[in-house]
């Protein structure tokens, strides 16, 4: 669980500890007494429904209160919660045939396609597209694709979100080591496309879907067969998606955990050997520790040894910190800067991400570097 530390920001530390023990998977009679005890405290309810909501795990939330403690939710917080995760749902369902319909769309007209994240991530991991918070939609794809790609979904209402490139304004964004989506909107469906081509810029990770293509796995979604990603190249993934970004949502951290959950019979000795070679053993260690002491996620008493590393606890502090901790502050900005290059572990990578945060500051970029 998180340090005491937490005690610090505008959120109750009780209340913390009852969103996280709500979304632990594992729910044996210790983890519901606690969920049962903590909500008949001193909540305030109204903050931490819109804690839940900001970390994109609204629905998983609201699901464990119905089952287990809903009546110490005020009736009208109650009600505008059910209202909100139904609404949810009812989106998440609507993405989902949109996506399927795109993907059968790029297989006719001879596209391979990669799904993942949003719904393929969600029935894959969660067993159900009801629980898990997405909004857009991200589809990997192969390089020489990408102009079929966008005549495709030009032609189904889409608009490049960021304005159409030409041929050459395209190949040279595609080349750039700081891109790796083409973006697309549609104004009335109101959905969001990152057509990938990289898994993330190149001053992130030079892993791209090259690595992995060849042993993709299918899955059904909303009655569709579509690609996905294997299990064990799923976690490491997530937790080098979820270290990026310093593991902003709670939402990245269940979906670890719940993976973990529903897949007790990983094939470790690929996942460490894999992580190893790409060189991001110390962002999947990272994720394990957080799913693990955070959300108690089940994990081999030989895998939780590997969680001893020293770096590992000030890495999670700096997590903890931005994850509970109310508006930005310079703080947040220089500790950031130290997460970053900590967290990777390779030299080679250290240098290739202080090269982009110079870059960024000469460029006076509003956003943060990757």
């Amino acid at each position: 669980m998180p340090s005491k530390t937490i005690t610090k920001t505008t959120i109750k530390e009780n209340d913390i500890q009852l969103l996280l023990s709500c979304l632990s998977p594992v729910k044996n009679p210790q983890t519901i007494q606690q969920i049962k005890t903590l909500s008949q405290g001193d909540t305030d309810w109204a903050t931490l429904i819109q804690l839940a909501k900001k970390h994109k795990v609204g629905p998983l939330f609201y699901n464990q209160l119905s089952n287990l403690a809903i009546e110490t939710v005020p009736t009208s917080l109650q009600d505008a919660f059910r209202q909100y995760s139904q609404t949810m749902a009812g989106r998440n369902l609507f993405v989902t045939f949109e996506l399927t319909r795109l993907l059968l769309l790029m297989a006719e007209n001879g596209i391979d396609t990669l799904p993942y994240k949003g719904p393929v991530l969600a029935q894959t991991i969660y067993k159900t597209l009801s629980l898990r918070v997405f909004s857009d939609l991200d589809i990997v794809i192969q390089p020489q694709d990408i102009y079929a790609v966008e005549q495709l979904l030009i032609a189904e209402g889409y608009r490049p979100y960021y304005g159409k490139k030409s041929r050459t304004e395209l190949a040279a964004h595609m080349k750039s080591a700081a891109e790796h989506t083409y973006d697309f909107y549609h104004d009335s469906k109101q959905v969001f496309i990152e057509v990938h081509w990289r898994f993330w810029p190149k001053t992130f990770s030079s892993v791209n879907p090259s690595h992995i293509w060849y042993r993709r796995q299918t899955a059904t979604v909303a009655g569709k067969t579509v690609s996905t990603l294997m299990i064990e190249d799923y976690l490491i993934i997530l937790c080098m998606h979820g270290s990026r970004h310093v593991w902003q949502r709670l939402s990245w951290l269940c979906d670890i955990a719940i993976l973990l959950h529903n897949y007790p019979d990983l094939d470790w000795q690929q996942v460490m050997e894999q992580a190893h070679g790409w060189g991001v053993h110390r962002m999947l260690c990272l994720g394990l520790y957080l799913a693990h002491t955070w959300l108690n996620a089940p994990l081999p008493e030989s895998i939780i040894q590997q969680l001893a590393e020293p770096t590992l606890p000030a890495l999670a502090a700096q997590v903890e910190y931005q994850a509970f901790q109310a508006g930005q502050h310079p703080k947040t900005f220089l500790a950031t800067t130290q997460y970053q290059l900590q967290v990777r572990e390779r030299w080679q990578d250290k240098g290739a991400y202080m090269l982009s945060f110079i870059r960024w500051l000469l460029k006076g970029c509003p956003s943060t570097a990757d």
